[in-house]
């Protein structure tokens, strides 16, 4: 809005309209960041980890907070102009690291579609999935890898589009019930023809097989592992064993088993895992690995944490002889050993007898051999080894800042690879004090096995098998497998809890389990001899199944679930994003860095949007005295001429000779502030109370020391005042919100000038600044001139204060002149703080 020198009543007119307008937009931004700042709050409550939540909850609060602030950065565009533009820049660059913390928040990107190990690092994961950039990382920090290349997620997007796959796979999944099994059954067989009927385009399949001729010249081997790799596979959620691996393949089958990979995308399992975790086929896009094989001697998994108890200072590195594959899908009982972090001692070993081991097959593929009866007993790894991956293990964990979950092997001369790394899961136990019930040996069926995820739940047992019998499961029941196999995660939406006879906590069910929040025993002798259709409540925490249902123990158990969600990849890539969100980092308005280059996060954004907004409101607001002559003229006891202007009603119900009684409008911050004046009414001529100087200008009520002040306007509206005081020399300008939302309610008040020399005037200043301390204000005093804030109480407390600050107004009218010695000013601010009922109230 341009200054102009003087106004017709056309140009008054047009400037009180524009400011109305202007006051619309300030209102629809309050509002947008009165919602920002409550989703912020129940995302921060979400984080402290006492509530279960999903990705479904993330990605909603995440588009309310994206929806808000954009709102927020075009209203103060529209107040403030072109100056504040750059706020957009802000906001998208933050927007873009929200995306590459969220599965499918991005389209994917046209690649290259074969990229080596050696050009990736984490930052690529959108691109080729998290195990090929996870090895591209830990290649790059020194650490043995296989050679290999990833077949990316650009490839799997043209191979989708060349079929015209992309549609008909999302109408397929859309009708599906993921707690039906039968219907998961169809729609995956469906699913799966449409994808192994298509023809993958010729320049992908050129590249795929260019790379593998590469990869078979780099390393002198044709043998192969075509390893998935999806988007947001070890991210947000694990994935862990719901996709395929492909051990030993050969030249001729390259082509046709990256295609099985893809297809392993749409298996039951597969389909209900991510559809249950409220994700779609555009946020599982499925690169692919293409590995050289490790002639694996030895194989297994490295905990840089035991996963049970955490607060344990050793790792835990499960071990069997050949390949990972019957570790990780749970059909091999493995040696595990407990080496202290410190020292790399062994504080614990448990050698399992050794039957067979998966082997690379002469012509292709994998088989089971068995072991010869002198290494049945003996240790699958040597001491050095175990050493090795001590110290490679507590690398990658500096590395990555946090405790993994990597998979290893080491091959026939004796060379330790890392083949995938990926957040552990970490289970939390309460203190034993909290139990609250007692167990009879007579109410325990079985006991023992290991703890892969704790809490309790009851129900009747169903047997799960094979496949075949996954639906048999109905919700409440208990689930009694032989092994962990991958399939059994269908069952993680109805069952209550899961007890394997087999297994350790190194397999991809007991991940699961973690994620889910599923109590899980595995490994339990016996367990397979439950009688289908027995009522019993497991103990998972315990390692203990109990005869019938137990309230107690479930009640007492119930918390151990929701511990161990914290330290789910879900909840942590949570914080991540929160981190991105909520803290708050521009706090001084008047800082050389309030600026937009400097917001980092979306609640700074706010920040600054909403200061600069109140700003801009102000600043219009204060320009309207040449259109007071629009305005009704206030009616009061007290002598005052003050114009009232409305920014919440029709010009026309203004006009020169109007007026308007002091109780006659619904001002709320108005009346208030008004009140509070009436209450301390106008000063009067006499003598001070003060012991320290006579014959001043005192505070009482009586006749008016000059009489009628100069006259003053007021921008009003429901909910809101710009009040612009001239009482003689005195400038006061008073703003305030007050409305049922705290966070949009705020008192800015602004003093300036006086007629006595400027010592005197900075000691009224010290005076004023000294009480709205009390009041809970952030004070700025420079020389004469004083700037005051408080912001985001309750309307009553708001309104209690500007009654006090109307008060106040009257009480240092021209006290200037009669502040003769800081003694003096001292002894009206101990009087004034005594009127005011403030000198007992802290400063705050």
């Amino acid at each position: 809005m341009e200054k102009h020198s003087c106004y017709d009543l056309a140009d008054s007119e047009h400037m009180l309209r524009c400011v109305q307008e202007q006051f619309e937009h300030y209102q629809e931004l309050l509002e947008q960041n009165g919602r920002v700042l409550a989703v912020i709050g129940d995302m921060e409550e979400k984080s402290l980890g006492e509530y279960l939540f999903d990705l479904n909850y993330i990605r909603s609060s995440l588009e309310q907070v994206r929806s808000s602030v954009r709102e927020i950065i075009e209203k103060l565009i529209v107040l403030g102009g072109q100056e504040y533009e750059s706020l957009r820049l802000a906001y998208s660059t933050i927007d873009a690291q929200l995306a590459q913390l969220l599965p499918g928040e991005r389209p994917i990107d046209k690649t290259p579609y074969v990229l080596w190990f050696e050009s990736l690092g984490r930052g690529d994961a959108f691109a080729v999935g998290g195990k090929n950039a996870q090895l591209g990382e830990l290649r790059r920090i020194g650490l043995r890898v296989p050679e290999g290349f990833a077949i990316t997620a650009w490839a799997y997007r043209c191979f989708l589009d060349h079929n015209d796959l992309q549609t008909r796979i999302r109408e397929h999944l859309e009708s599906v019930d993921v707690r039906d099994y039968d219907a998961l059954v169809r729609v995956s067989g469906e699913v799966n023809a449409m994808v192994r009927s298509g023809s993958v385009p010729q320049d992908v399949a050129d590249a795929i097989r260019e790379g593998y001729e590469e990869l078979v010249r780099r390393t002198g081997s044709e043998a192969v592992a075509i390893r998935s790799s999806g988007i947001g596979e070890d991210n947000l959620f694990s994935f862990a064993g719901q996709y395929a691996t492909f051990l030993n393949v050969r030249r001729e089958s390259v082509i046709d088993r990256w295609l099985d990979v893809v297809a392993s995308e749409f298996t039951p399992q597969a389909i209900y895992y991510f559809l249950s975790h409220g994700l779609t086929e555009p946020d599982v896009a499925m690169p692919v690995g293409c590995v050289s094989m490790v002639d694996a001697a030895s194989s297994g998994v490295v905990y840089t944490r035991d996963p049970v108890h955490p607060s344990d200072d050793s790792l835990l590195i499960h071990a069997i002889l050949g390949l990972g594959e019957s570790l990780v899908d749970g059909s091999l009982t493995p040696d595990v050993f407990a080496v202290s972090r410190a020292d790399g001692s062994i504080s614990k070993a448990s050698i399992a007898r050794k039957e067979t081991r998966l082997a690379m097959s002469g012509d292709g593929g994998t088989a089971l051999c068995d072991v010869d009866p002198v290494r049945a007993s003996r240790s699958s790894i040597s001491e050095a080894v175990l050493l090795q991956l001590v110290t490679c293990g507590l690398a990658v964990e500096r590395h990555y800042g946090r405790p993994q979950d990597i998979e290893w092997a080491t091959d026939v001369e004796g060379r330790l690879f890392l083949l995938q790394t990926r957040a552990l899961q970490l289970v939390r136990h309460r203190c034993a004090t909290d139990v609250s019930f007692v167990v009879s040996d007579a109410d325990v069926l079985l006991s023992g096995g290991t703890t892969a995820c704790p809490g309790a739940g009851f129900g009747p047992v169903v047997q799960v098998m094979t496949e075949r019998d996954l639906r048999n499961v109905s919700d409440g029941s208990v689930v009694v497998a032989l092994n962990p196999f991958p399939g059994l995660v269908i069952t993680m939406g109805k069952a209550r809890a899961l007890i394997t006879e087999v297994g350790g906590v190194a397999n991809h069910i007991a991940t699961l389990a973690r994620e889910y929040r599923m109590p899980t025993v595995v490994g339990l002798r016996g367990a397979t001899q439950l009688k289908p259709g027995t009522v019993v409540t497991v103990d998972a925490t315990g390692g203990r199944i109990l005869r019938g249902e137990r309230p107690d123990v479930l009640a007492s158990r119930r918390a151990d679930a929701v511990n161990s969600f914290e330290d789910t990849p879900l909840f942590q890539g949570y914080r991540q994003i929160l981190a991105l969100i909520a803290p708050l980092h521009l706090m001084d308005p008047s800082a050389a860095e309030f600026t937009p280059q400097q917001c980092r996060t979306m609640h700074d954004i706010t920040r600054f949007a909403h200061q600069r907004a109140m700003d801009e409101m102000f600043r219009r607001a204060t320009r309207l005295d040449s259109a007071a002559q629009l305005g009704l003229q206030l009616s009061s006891t007290l002598p005052m001429r003050v114009s009232v202007l409305f920014l919440d009603r029709p010009i026309s119900t203004m006009g020169d000779n109007g007026t308007i009684g002091e109780d006659d409008h619904d001002s709320l911050p108005m009346q208030a502030f008004w009140n509070g004046m009436k209450r301390q009414g106008w000063p009067s001529k006499g003598r001070t109370s003060s012991p320290l100087h006579s014959g001043l200008a005192t505070q009482g009520h009586g006749r008016p020391v000059d009489g009628y002040s100069v006259k003053s306007y007021a921008v009003l509206s429901t909910t809101y005042m710009m009040l612009c005081l001239r009482m003689g020399y005195h400038f006061t300008t008073i703003e305030s919100m007050c409305a049922e939302q705290p966070g949009k309610n705020y008192i800015r008040v602004q003093y300036k000038d006086g007629g006595a020399s400027l010592e005197r005037r900075i000691r009224r200043i010290r005076l004023i600044a000294e009480v709205l301390t009390r009041l809970r204000f952030d004070c700025t005093a420079r020389a004469d001139c004083l700037n005051a804030f408080c912001s985001c109480f309750e309307a009553p407390i708001i309104a209690e204060t500007l009654g006090l600050l109307g008060r106040l107004v009257m009480m240092t009218k021209q006290l200037d002149m009669a502040l003769s010695s800081d003694s003096v000013t001292d002894w009206y601010i101990e009087d004034f703080l005594r009127q005011l009922g403030l000198n007992r109230r802290a400063t705050s």
